[in-house]
């Protein structure tokens, strides 16, 4: 079945903003990879997230590897006394 126009479906009974809304979900699905824009959205969010957190996470380990280090060239110092 071909996809309904704006037009066919104002005829059947429908409002004109709740076809178009309609029409965009069917072509959002259909071309945007098979997510609506809701849950194309959603998925950013939660992509945003997830880069986040590893940012976060990745700093905490920097910082870590720091301590360590500095931690090592005191013992080093101090081992020499």
């Amino acid at each position: 079945m071909a996809n309904p126009t704006v037009d066919s479906l104002v005829a059947q009974g429908m409002t004109k903003d709740a076809a178009q809304d309609l029409i965009d979900s069917i072509y959002g699905k259909e071309y945007g990879g098979g997510m609506s824009k809701a849950e194309l959205q959603d998925f950013e969010t939660l992509i945003g997230r997830l880069e986040s957190s590893k940012m976060a996470q990745a700093g905490q380990a920097n910082r870590a590897r720091q301590r360590d280090v500095m931690a090592g060239g005191l013992a080093s110092m101090m081992a020499n006394f």
